[in-house]
């Protein structure tokens, strides 16, 4: 088996050349619509796009330069999604309050409008390629003309005439970029950084909760002197929401299988970001063209000029939300009396006193009305009141401390030159050579194969340079970064020099980890990733020595025996496992190789691993002792419910009956996948078996009380313990009188089912309304025309209910039938739905 780890360097594969064009340009006699000449875009006075939508709405952009594919890409989009757009373009620009009523913040607003800054949005500015410059100013100008043509009067009519909606520029998209760019770390504290404020000059520093904290303590503790089990109490106290750092909340499954379990010379992939249904985080499937320069299809959130997820003719790539760390909080000496400035030891060893910074900041108020907040910084980054992320942490001033956040994501102004790198990659070599170059994804892990039969999977994206020597030394004694450490949020000292980020000579960034230091990983066989960290992407070959901070939890790695690996989440357990079933022919589908059909149906295939793991041993309990308690008391007889279970499939397809009983009696187990589960496996977690443990659930009153709970609950709200999955959990289209439709798929966090589905719980009624999960699926592979692609947008391409675009996929999803996207020219000839669009306009 040839496999290529990280820093083995393969050599770049010869391409094969086949020369077409089409649309705006000069056009060939091939079927095809891409080709490897090189082709010098022609500098245009104008922005002019072709748009040839195709089945389901996907727009197939064609322009002679960047600044056309953007206007078309923006064009497209607007007609789809232009309320999404317009509210997003609002909420980064500091203006929610101004337009948006009860969906305003002010918090948000006095954020966004001192992040996104017009020096911050210069800064970003200045960093883009040119053609990046074209493409976003051409998406500006495309969402522009829409409006203009379409006026705002006649849009969807969710924001139809709406004062927010209005033609936008280049710095509206610049405001949303920047805020997309701190998802993985400062989006994540924008109440705690506009809460930070220095004591009142009548409170005496030192004097606040960290004396509480010391009577409780059976020796005085103070912020150089703890004990680790303090740390751990105080850090067990922690109320903050660590699911979207830690890619809980969301998330995301890829699948990538080389040449060795293909059975031909192509790969396979496939891709599933699991992410909110509305808002910035949607996606919007788009076909860009320039001939001779660049030739890629897939979907990219709102507001991005390049494709995100997608494939080209010789590759195809997903992403998955990384559990890499962005940001580092740092605690400051305060100097004694005064809550503004701070003591730093310098690189030379001398003590600085250095001022916190204040910048007033203004927002706009309803009424003419304006609010004015300060925002303070140090030379880290922004102050943080982490007393409001946890209230036994200390306020600014207590014991002479305050607290402040780097972040990482938030240097980086990358991102865009990076998806226009990728969207022209050759293999996956080529791939990791450009990911290499400009490290310049915020917060995924990247998943790809080649037509050349390689699978790949890589963290290379911004990431704090913090070694795990300089974790441990940098809050050695101290109990408040110890418990953040513990919590699971990276915390430094602030006073030297010696705890800011490192440097790599191989880095594009200052204070982050270079190509020699982020993992990654080739194999002909199989990667694959669901949210864990880089460690089990092939259980073949763990991959380990990379910083703490890459990982999910910090303590495990950290101390004289750090281990190598932690639980695994039920869903990545799940992924593997349908991997081994289908090279086994365990699944029954035939045959031990993956194509592009048989994987479709296991991806599909919506096992349940906790129902897989657990059932057995629930039933055989049930079977001998039906009657259980109830948590309210009294008892019920589950002897109807278990043989409802009994008969269940253990799927979430949309006819498994009896579904929803066990997701509810897993949910009331409490089970935390990342943690020991001491009380609930007799099997504890084996680091040399972590697709297979823990296992075999112990049976006790938790147990039991909880399949009675969820049985009552069902009772209680008349849904039938054997009712089909479809029946209770759907979404509905508006555009047809909100009729439902069924979903399939079911909760990854703790239940396993690979195939996430989910919404807030159940409603009211007991039904579950699906609004976050399956996104943009893609099932990938290549022949000698090309890539050969069947992709699914699960909630359609508009958020317009008016629009046939609406809910046409959604429908597909529910009956499980993939769609054949076309790439080709003839393909695209062939699908077309009415006449090419061409717009054209004076820049």
């Amino acid at each position: 088996m040839k496999i290529i780890t990280r820093n083995r360097r393969a050599p770049k594969l010869a391409l094969l050349t086949v020369a077409v064009s089409f649309g705006l340009a000069s056009c060939s006699d091939s079927d095809n619509s891409f080709n490897d000449q090189v082709v010098t875009p022609p500098t245009s006075s104008e922005y002019a796009a072709d748009i040839q939508r195709t089945e389901f709405g996907i727009p197939h952009i064609t322009a002679n330069d960047y600044s056309g594919l953007g206007y078309g890409v923006g064009y497209a989009f607007a007609e789809d999604n232009i309320c999404s757009l317009a509210r997003e373009i609002v909420v980064s620009s500091g203006q929610s309050m101004l337009y948006l009523g009860d969906e305003g913040s002010v918090a948000s607003d006095v954020f966004y409008t001192w992040y996104n800054s017009p020096a911050k949005r210069a800064q970003f500015l200045n960093a883009q390629e040119p053609e990046v410059l074209d493409a976003v100013s051409g998406y500006a100008a495309g969402v522009s003309r829409y409006l203009r043509d379409t006026g705002v009067e006649n849009i969807d009519p969710d924001c139809a005439s709406a004062e927010w909606v209005r033609e936008i520029s280049t710095d509206d998209l610049l405001a949303l970029y920047g805020k997309a760019n701190l998802r993985g770390g400062l989006s994540n504290f924008v109440s705690p950084i506009v809460a930070a404020a220095p004591p009142a000059e009548n409170v005496v520093m030192g004097s606040s909760r960290m004396r509480s904290i010391e009577s409780d303590s059976a020796t005085q503790t103070t912020l150089n002197s703890a004990s680790s089990t303090s740390a751990a109490d105080l850090a067990a106290g922690f109320d903050f929401d660590m699911s979207t750092i830690n890619a809980m909340d969301g998330g995301s499954n890829a699948y990538a299988f080389g040449s060795e379990v293909t059975g031909k010379d192509e790969g396979v992939m496939y891709g599933n970001p699991h992410e909110p249904w509305n808002g910035v985080q949607r996606f919007y499937e788009f076909h860009l063209t320039i001939p001779g320069e660049i030739d890629v299809m897939g979907s990219a959130q709102q507001g991005q000029p390049f494709i995100n997820i997608g494939f080209n003719k010789d590759v195809a790539w997903s992403h998955t939300v990384s559990t890499a760390k962005r940001f580092t909080l740092y605690q400051l000496d305060l100097v004694n009396g005064n809550p503004m400035k701070y003591n730093y030891t310098n690189e030379d060893g001398v003590v600085e006193q250095r001022d916190i910074r204040m910048d007033e900041v203004t927002i706009q108020l309803p009424n003419n009305e304006t609010l004015t907040q300060p925002v303070y910084s140090s030379h880290f980054g922004p102050m943080l009141a982490v007393d409001l992320v946890n209230d036994l942490l200390p306020a600014w001033g207590s014991n002479n401390s305050a607290f402040t956040i780097r972040d990482a994501a938030a240097e980086n102004a990358r991102s865009l030159n990076q998806w226009r790198s990728m969207n022209k990659a050759t293999g996956v070599e080529d791939l990791v050579d450009r990911m290499q170059d400009q490290v310049g994804l915020g917060f995924v892990n990247t998943i790809a194969t080649d037509r050349y039969g390689k699978a790949l999977y890589a963290d290379i994206s911004t990431v704090p340079h913090v070694t795990k020597e300089k974790l441990e030394s940098c809050t050695d004694g101290n109990l408040f970064l110890k418990a953040i450490v513990n919590f699971g949020l990276p915390a430094l000292r602030g006073d030297t020099a010696a705890c800011e980020w490192g440097n790599d000579d191989d880095s594009p960034q200052a204070g982050i980890f270079g190509r020699s230091n982020l993992p990654f990983l080739i194999r002909d066989d199989y990667v694959a990733n669901s949210n864990d960290s880089y460690w089990l992407s092939n259980p073949q070959e763990p991959l380990t020595d990379f910083s703490p901070l890459l990982r999910r939890q910090l303590t495990p790695f950290l101390g004289a025996t750090p281990v190598d690996g932690v639980p695994l989440l039920m869903r990545s357990r799940m992924g593997l496992v349908q991997i081994q079933d289908r090279l086994s022919n365990d699944d029954g589908l035939g045959g031990t190789t993956f194509d592009l059909e048989n994987m479709q149906k296991v991806v599909y295939s919506n096992r349940s691993y906790a129902a897989e793991l657990v059932l057995d041993d629930v039933l055989a309990d049930c079977s001998a002792n039906p009657v259980m308690p109830l948590t309210g008391g009294g008892t019920l007889n589950a002897t109807q419910a278990c043989n409802v279970l009994s008969n269940w499939d253990r799927r979430n397809d949309i006819d498994s009956e009896g579904a929803h009983v066990f997701r509810e009696f897993w949910r009331n187990v409490g089970f935390e996948e990342t943690t020991e589960n001491k009380d609930l496996f007799s099997v504890r977690f084996d680091v040399n078996d972590p697709v297979n443990t823990p296992r075999d659930l112990i049976i006790s009153a938790t147990t039991r009380t909880a399949l009675a709970d969820s049985i009552q609950y069902f009772q209680d709200k008349g849904i039938a313990l054997d009712a089909t999955l479809g029946s209770v959990q759907y979404v509905f289209d508006a555009g047809m009188n909100n009729e439902k439709i069924p979903m399939h798929g079911g909760l990854g966090n703790g239940e396993g089912v690979f195939n996430v589905a989910r919404g807030p719980g159940p409603n009211d009624a007991g039904n579950y309304i699906i609004n976050n999960g399956p996104t943009y699926m893609q099932s990938v592979t290549f022949d000698n025309n090309g890539p050969v692609v069947e992709a699914l947008l699960a909630y359609s391409q508009s958020a317009d209910s008016t629009r046939p675009y609406h809910r046409d996929q959604t429908r597909r999803y529910s009956a499980k039938d993939w769609i054949k996207v076309p790439f080709s020219r003839s393909e695209i000839a062939e699908k077309a739905v009415g006449a090419v669009l061409k717009i054209k306009e004076d820049k």
